[in-house]
């Protein structure tokens, strides 16, 4: 399977935020890192069609998103990074809903809520009101309704925001886990989340990809600017490659 974005462009209002921007993705997890104003929330919002190209395409398995209309809705699951979603639902009520949302039959739905509040450690916060939920266990309501009906394409804006060390580890794993034969793209600003477990991290800033490749790439790219002399502001810290502030021209010029 494949995500293709060709010649897009996007601006709110006289504000750019995308010229002429491509990507291409394979089956596998890949992480998008930048600050804010990156274009990383725009890009998100435009794979789920919350807005729409104004110029380009968004293609899935070679075919336009905007043509394949509900089938593509379909592939789709989306965690936002919002966390004010539904509070006065319980949590078994916010998965069915989501569920009926997404056209699953009643059994199917029922099966699949059951395995990921178990699988999620939820199983427990099944009949507490979302607003009542710690951080932790919001955020993993969250990432499990996005995995109803088994989405080829799943987009996780900020998925461990919010959580302590040892829960931040554990959705790591899961994801990690639940990431085979299908298209998995984390929006983040800790590096530490998914330098383990991508297969590519990418870097953006003002709407454009700066630098895109695994870890070792990275590595070999962040050593060669400073034997350069180019002050990088990326450094190595325990195997851990931290993005700071990314000089443009060190990867552009």
């Amino acid at each position: 399977m494949n995500l293709k974005i060709q010649d897009l462009d996007f601006a709110y209002g006289s504000q750019k935020v995308f010229n002429d921007f491509n990507m291409e993705l394979s089956t596998g997890i890949y992480g998008l890192l930048g600050p804010n104003g990156a274009g990383k929330s725009t890009l998100i919002n435009l794979l789920v069609e919350n807005i729409l190209p104004q110029r380009g395409t968004i293609l899935w398995k070679d075919k336009d998103i905007l043509m394949l209309g509900d089938e593509y809705r379909k592939i789709v699951g989306y965690k936002p990074q919002q966390q004010s979603i539904y509070p006065e639902l319980t949590v078994i009520e916010f998965l069915n809903y989501i569920g009926s949302l997404k056209g699953m039959k009643k059994n199917d739905l029922k099966e699949q809520a059951e395995e990921l509040l178990v699988r999620l450690n939820l199983a427990q916060q099944r009949n507490k009101k979302m607003k009542k939920l710690s951080g932790g266990m919001l955020q993993r309501a969250l990432l499990a309704q996005s995995l109803l009906d088994n989405p080829s394409l799943l987009l996780l804006d900020e998925p461990t925001a919010g959580l302590d060390p040892l829960e931040r580890i554990r959705m790591r794993e899961y994801i990690e886990e639940i990431a085979k034969d299908r298209i998995v793209i984390i929006a983040t600003h800790i590096i530490e989340d998914i330098s383990t477990i991508s297969k590519e991290i990418i870097f953006m800033n003002h709407g454009q990809i700066l630098l895109q490749g695994n870890m070792d790439m990275l590595r070999k790219t962040y050593e060669q600017g400073m034997n350069s002399g180019k002050e990088a502001y990326i450094k190595i810290d325990d195997e851990i490659l931290i993005l700071e502030n990314l000089y443009y021209d060190l990867f552009v010029s």
